[in-house]
């Protein structure tokens, strides 16, 4: 990772209509470097979807505004943005394989912008599903793979995009724990060998910790507190963080060393 800011999000605030006063986002500001792993880490209702869908172009801020590479995109369409989405649902197309999946959506934009050529394209599909250690399932549909495969499958997907930044809003919440595993481990492999900035959006305190450069934990529409893993243990902002982040953080350690018998 180096240091050059890659996405500055500045003072954003999100008011829904009809909302009693109560804002969703209030004045959340941060900077992700380039190749960064930022988790934003915060339980259900503290904002932090709406905070990816705004990035994302999908929601338009109250207030605030957001630069890629300097660039205002506040205003950009999604299309615009050169970011990438991972969702919980995988969204794969279900009348076809694996590797039309992956291929689909880069022939249309190869096409469009004359900047690859049909083989070309497919042949990045085939080095992606291998990367991924999914080469062997890409004549399959989706309904013979397993959640934690389909999700291999959106990667491989947005990945073919070369994405200025991947979003990814809670991606292994319907996986079972020895599937979470695996993605951990290949998202983390992606970032290394591409360098991809990646913005993480979880409520899972033990994935935050084990994937992330830094974290930025949210309550109520707020930050809390933005740092590493480790400045999180060591010096929590407050009491918000130290029970919702680092006591949970502990009690779920404990709990699976007296599985393992520890």
């Amino acid at each position: 990772m180096n240091h050059t800011c890659k996405l500055s999000i500045q003072n954003i605030s999100k008011q829904y209509k009809g909302s009693g006063g109560d804002a969703a986002l209030n004045h959340v500001s941060v900077d992700v470097a380039a190749g960064e792993f930022l988790s934003v880490l915060g339980p259900s209702g503290c904002g932090k979807t709406t905070l990816l869908r705004i990035i994302a172009g999908l929601l338009a801020p109250s207030e605030g505004r957001i630069l890629l590479d300097g660039r205002d995109i506040t205003n950009a369409l999604p299309s615009q943005r050169s970011l990438g989405i991972v969702f919980q649902n995988y969204a794969l197309f279900e009348n076809m394989t694996v590797f039309d999946n992956v291929v689909y959506a880069a022939r249309l934009k190869a096409k469009r912008e004359k900047s690859a050529t049909a083989a070309e394209v497919k042949e990045r599909a085939r080095e992606l599903l291998a990367d991924l250690n999914i080469a062997e399932l890409a004549s399959k549909y989706p309904c013979a793979l397993s959640g934690g495969q389909m999700q291999r499958v959106a990667i491989a997907r947005t990945l073919i995009l070369n994405p200025d930044i991947m979003l990814f809003d809670e991606p292994m919440s319907a996986l079972d724990i020895a599937s979470r595993l695996q993605l951990r481990a290949v998202i983390k492999d992606i970032q290394r060998k591409f360098g991809t900035t990646m913005i993480y959006i979880t409520h899972d305190q033990e994935e935050a910790f084990a994937m992330s450069d830094r974290i930025m934990v949210m309550e109520k529409a707020k930050i809390s507190q933005i740092g590493t893993p480790a400045e999180i243990v060591s010096a929590p902002a407050n009491e918000y963080v130290r029970s919702f982040v680092v006591d949970n953080l502990r009690a779920k350690i404990a709990s699976l060393g007296a599985v393992l018998g520890e």
